[in-house]
């Protein structure tokens, strides 16, 4: 088995509130296409992350308030909502691994190598990355299936090569060019 890691691609990151980002729009297709395939061709699970903070949450203190519970905002976007269906996980920090149960469906699934997917590039698939390879797990980031927000002092081009060079470098993560590769 084999498992397809989808990280927050929800409304909140795409297209509702604060720190929706459009530049989600354009990696939605590349993930459509390899959840489409690898989850026809078998030994594949499709496993999603969504962000989802109550409103005290002390990640406010930090970033403005978004992806609150009981809002539009922490629903999977509606062009890869048909591939998640009961296997969504909530998380309320950077790591997938952090108060959630990822390490249970892991263990449980037992996968040979996890592909993650998803945004940002540089904060929760990069958190969530380490967090597998802390595991030993054999980690696959197709570069066109993440992405990233443009902050101040640099752009998100110069922050993703950054960032990809520290999987590979650092983490012994295998960044691969498109999604179509795997």
């Amino acid at each position: 088995m084999n498992v397809i890691l989808v990280v927050d691609m929800i409304r909140g990151f795409h297209d509702l509130g604060k720190l929706a980002n459009p530049r989600t729009a354009k990696i939605i297709p590349n993930i459509r296409e390899l959840l489409e395939r690898k989850t026809k061709e078998g030994g594949w699970v499709a496993l999603f992350l969504a962000d989802k903070h109550k409103l005290d949450d002390k990640e406010f203190d930090m970033f403005p308030p978004h992806c609150v519970e009981g809002t539009e905002e922490t629903e999977v976007v509606a062009e890869l909502r048909q591939f998640c269906q009961h296997t969504v996980l909530s998380k309320t920090r950077h790591s997938g691994f952090y108060k959630t149960q990822l390490d249970d469906f892991l263990e449980f699934e037992k996968p040979q190598k996890v592909v993650v997917v998803g945004v940002c590039t540089d904060i929760c698939v990069l958190y969530t990355v380490a967090g597998l390879r802390e595991r030993d797990f054999k980690v696959i980031v197709p570069k066109n299936c993440t992405e990233t927000y443009s902050s101040s002092g640099h752009g998100a081009r110069r922050t993703k090569r950054w960032v990809f060079r520290h999987m590979r470098d650092v983490l012994g993560v295998n960044v691969i060019k498109s999604q179509k590769e795997i």
